[in-house]
């Protein structure tokens, strides 16, 4: 009896080793990439006329609110990447890139996340619809952003949209592409805030 119950393990362990085995050769193991939004030099902040911009809370759409980067596989599915990742949550990445963005354009102006304590300021409020790729070899952002001043009035909302053709094909050409469109929106940000008082 005990010989049969351990005859019986045995033969269980080397019939799940061979089905592990087997799954693993029809799927093997997929290399995890992480990616993160090409970075910009920044500039020290000018010591005249030293100005503070919040950047506040930005607000993604639903589809966009993860860490796998989305493709437009066709006109009307998304699809997120299971193995190409960005190294943070989303928002995380558009705040880190748009905040050395707009401070290595604007060097008269320090760029800051919201925090209590803070002096009236210029705010910056941005909501993101789309931040993707599209499998005809693009790069798309689109959303509105609003700047308030400091003395708490809100300027008209901005739209926008940028449509970059990648490099080539895969997905580093893909990041370096929504970098690029990112620029774009930083230099449309930073040239309003240049005409505030």
């Amino acid at each position: 009896m005990m010989i049969e119950k351990k005859q019986l393990r045995v033969g269980l362990a080397l019939l799940l080793g061979l089905s592990l085995t087997g799954c693993f050769k029809s799927n093997p193991p997929v290399k995890t990439e992480r990616y993160s939004l090409p970075e910009v030099t920044t500039s020290s902040p000018s010591t005249a006329q030293t100005r503070t911009l919040i950047l506040n809370r930005i607000q993604l759409a639903d589809y966009l609110d993860t860490d796998r980067i989305v493709i437009q596989t066709d006109d009307i599915t998304m699809q997120a990447a299971r193995d190409h990742l960005w190294v943070d949550n989303l928002a995380q990445e558009l705040r880190r890139g748009l905040r050395a963005r707009l401070a290595s354009r604007l060097n008269n102006t320090i760029v800051v996340d919201p925090q209590p304590g803070l002096p009236a300021a210029n705010t910056l409020h941005l909501t993101i619809e789309q931040f993707h790729g599209q499998m005809r070899g693009y790069a798309v952002l689109s959303g509105q952003w609003q700047l308030i001043g400091a003395n708490h009035v809100a300027g008209a909302s901005q739209s926008f949209k940028f449509s970059t053709p990648l490099a080539e094909n895969g997905y580093p050409a893909l990041v370096r592409a929504l970098g690029l469109n990112l620029d774009l929106l930083s230099d449309q940000i930073a040239s309003q805030l240049q005409t505030l008082p």
